[in-house]
């Protein structure tokens, strides 16, 4: 069970990854505003901590006042941040991003992030621009499995790959077959004989374009799929005109009526025994088994309050997170008696400004000391607790409704 806890472990946390740098690499900030760092395991924390101040110093010479500020403002974030958690480093190192994410002229959204490397960091990097600096992080993330599925007849073929949980097709093609009724004046025989040449012609064509999609993915390539109605599939398949590499990942063949682009959906969907272990069938699953708990009032539960309440109990057994969630967490100190009290903010557009708080113990001033994902605070809470964690994509129909009508937070319990 131990060993099944830490893959499902590290397959939320590949999710949330991924997450964040689509989310990253989105903004964009006005003149180098954009704070990068990048921080391996075992690095020195006054060498950080002494460039962070040294950083602070020169940004006092930047000509512009909202820049200046801006700056100076991510560079205390960050530095807060890692005094905050007493520059405890994960294992494989991390990158903390901070700077004015605003899209709009004039106006200050002041965000930090914190991303954990999926593999041991190597780059010590100090980095200002006008967005942040990704590269690391973004070679982290090549998909280590690929699927390739062929819906075909003899009329048509579409070819597509599925990488992690989203497929993209890649081609669809058309042959020159003739149809089953002959022109006058041809005998059977040789109608058929011309139709079976151009089949054969069509299926080596089909196979050139897969083995050329597939050219330099066959460390990764998992399995190959064939679908489509009748005989045509083991005709193609028989033919054997697939590069070695390829046919010896065949994993089955499947009985399909659409070739076009429903036909790759068809079979993907009609694919869960021959696809048992992919992402998309892991999360098929465990909201199949979710929503059934919940349609008997059995042993799950959902909403925030809800799931956080079991969480702190001990009564969870999987938590279950959307990807669509976008919260984050703001922890406040106050400046006089060091009090700690913690905000989640649910929109994202909404700017956090500690300027007016006061403590709610002594009525001292505040101050920000750490911002965090929502998601990786509750991920951060489970791998404390032993607990499972399956974060759901929003790419499929049963991970949008997931997120729309259970607010994209969901618990399967050990008891009620």
């Amino acid at each position: 069970m131990a060993k099944e806890t830490l893959l499902e472990a590290d397959s939320a946390e590949q999710a949330l990854f991924k997450k964040k740098l689509k989310e990253l690499s989105g903004y964009k900030g006005r003149g180098t505003e954009l704070i990068s760092v990048y921080i391996p395991h075992g690095t020195d924390r006054s060498s950080v901590m002494n460039q962070l101040a040294t950083e602070m110093s020169q940004s006092s010479n930047i000509k512009s006042p909202q820049t200046r500020k801006n700056v100076q403002s991510a560079l205390k974030k960050i530095s807060n941040y890692l005094k905050q958690v007493d520059f405890d480093i994960p294992p494989t190192g991390m990158a903390v991003f901070a700077g004015n994410i605003s899209p709009i002229e004039g106006r200050t959204d002041l965000r930090l992030f914190v991303v954990k490397a999926l593999k041991p960091l190597r780059t010590k990097l100090y980095w200002c621009d006008s967005s942040f600096h990704m590269d690391p992080l973004q070679e982290m993330m090549v998909p280590n499995e690929v699927y390739c599925f062929v819906v075909m007849d003899k009329r048509e073929a579409t070819i597509a790959l599925l990488v992690g949980k989203r497929y993209e097709v890649i081609g669809h093609f058309t042959s020159n077959v003739a149809g089953k009724f002959r022109a006058g004046g041809q005998s059977a025989q040789r109608f058929e004989h011309l139709r079976e040449e151009a089949a054969n012609d069509f299926y080596k064509s089909i196979s050139g374009k897969i083995n050329s999609a597939l050219e330099g993915k066959f460390d990764k390539l998992k399995g190959v799929i064939v679908g489509g109605p009748g005989q045509t599939k083991n005709d193609f398949l028989g033919l054997e005109a697939l590069d070695y590499r390829i046919r010896d990942k065949i994993l089955g063949t499947i009985d399909l009526s659409y070739t076009d682009e429903s036909g790759i959906r068809e079979i993907i969907q009609r694919s869960e025994d021959l696809l048992r272990n992919t992402e998309i069938m892991r999360e098929r699953a465990v909201l199949q088994k979710f929503m059934t708990e919940v349609a008997k009032d059995g042993l799950a539960t959902y909403g925030q309050g809800d799931v956080e309440e079991a969480l702190e109990k001990g009564k969870v057994s999987l938590l279950i997170l959307s990807e669509g969630i976008a919260w984050r967490i703001i922890k406040v100190k106050c400046t006089q008696c060091e009090h700690e009290k913690m905000f989640t903010i649910k929109d994202p557009k909404q700017e956090f400004d500690d300027s007016q708080l006061k403590c709610e113990k002594c009525q001292g001033a505040v101050e920000e000391v750490e911002e965090a994902d929502y998601l990786d605070h509750l991920l951060d809470k489970t791998h404390a607790m032993g607990t499972e964690t399956a974060v759901i994509s929003m790419d499929s129909e049963e991970g949008t409704q997931f997120y729309h009508s259970f607010g994209g937070i969901g618990a399967m319990l050990r008891y009620k």
